[in-house]
């Protein structure tokens, strides 16, 4: 299981030339963009489109939990669509705060695989569309914060010793000198649930992409850097370390009831158990399905019945204790 680092996004936002951004598009212009899009698109992969105005809320809670599109996309772009590969890897976001927004999302540090799968969809798409794009500066998009190479690279970081040792708040502050901006879990004013940080570049413009993919590698490894050595630590009052892990872990196997909250704290402490050799994990990949798995949305559609807070937490707690047996078991 990676030390600190859980997955790596990069996302590229572009505009069709001569339009007007989707804030102020009309529909037969929003639903040409979509279309060409989807055309563009249809020899690399098996996209399913999801059109925003026919989508289920159940299912678009659902692709949230996991990422793949945004809150605004779901709740204000009612011309809006997301075009998803078929290992969900790849999804592309039509008409949101720009024309097309494309991502790539990957386990594990892997800055320059994900670009190159994304530049690859980059090129398809410009071939098929001709992009907004200035000799001065750059591609144009809706916010000028996107200017540029409109690139953005991220990587959630797996952050608990920093966190729980008051330390997050100047580690924050470096890596904004390094012109970086780091966010919860869920992007921007969303809470770091389960010592999940998201850590991306602020600049695009005035930036090659090799530029922004060097100047993240470099904070990321500054920041796990100060994560290991917190973590060390943490170690230096092993037993008071081992009981919150080893409750963590009664909690989880026990409990009748757990809040979405409370599962994701339970699994960042089990985590961080695996690091620490206390808690063995057979399978790392399935043990960051269980993240998913425990969001709301993902417990109603494994319920297939639409359930009250209580009910979804009472099966939350079954469910964790079921399936983390299958992938963990103490040391």
């Amino acid at each position: 299981m990676d030390a600190t680092v859980i997955s790596t996004r990069i996302r590229l936002a572009r505009n069709v030339d001569g339009l007007p951004f989707p804030h102020k598009l009309k529909r037969a212009d929003a639903l040409n963009i979509i279309d060409g899009v989807t055309r563009a698109l249809a020899p690399l992969d098996r996209f399913v489109r999801y059109d925003m105005s026919g989508i289920s809320q159940l299912d678009g809670a659902i692709l949230q939990e996991k990422h793949l599109i945004s809150p605004d996309l779901l709740t204000d772009s009612p011309f809006g669509a997301a075009l998803i590969s078929a290992d969900e890897t790849v999804s592309v976001m039509v008409n949101e705060e720009d024309h097309i927004r494309e991502q790539v999302i990957m386990s594990g540090l892997a800055l320059d695989n994900a670009y190159d799968r994304i530049n690859g969809i980059d090129d398809v798409l410009s071939k098929s569309i001709k992009l907004a794009y200035s000799p001065r500066f750059g591609y144009l998009t809706a916010c000028a914060t996107n200017l540029g190479t409109g690139m953005r690279a991220s990587v959630m970081m797996f952050l608990p010793a920093l966190t729980m040792c008051n330390m997050m708040d100047a580690c924050i502050n470096d890596v904004g000198r390094l012109n970086m901006t780091v966010r919860g879990v869920y992007g921007e004013g969303s809470k770091a649930d389960g010592y999940l940080y998201q850590i991306s570049n602020q600049r695009t413009l005035g930036m090659t992409e090799k530029d922004i993919l060097g100047a993240v590698r470099s904070a990321i490894n500054y920041v796990s850097d100060a994560e290991l050595r917190a973590r060390m630590r943490l170690k230096a009052d092993e037993p008071a370390l081992k009981d919150k892990i080893f409750r963590a872990w009664g909690v989880a196997t026990n409990a009748y009831k757990l809040t979405t909250g409370e599962a994701m704290q339970i699994l960042s402490l089990i985590r961080l158990g695996a690091y620490y050799g206390y808690i063995g994990v057979k399978n790392d990949i399935e043990f960051q399905n269980l993240i998913t798995g425990c969001q709301p949305a993902n417990m109603q559609r494994l319920s297939g019945k639409n359930m009250s807070v209580d009910e979804r937490d009472i099966m939350r707690a079954d469910y964790l204790a079921s399936r983390l047996r299958d992938v963990a078991a103490r040391a």
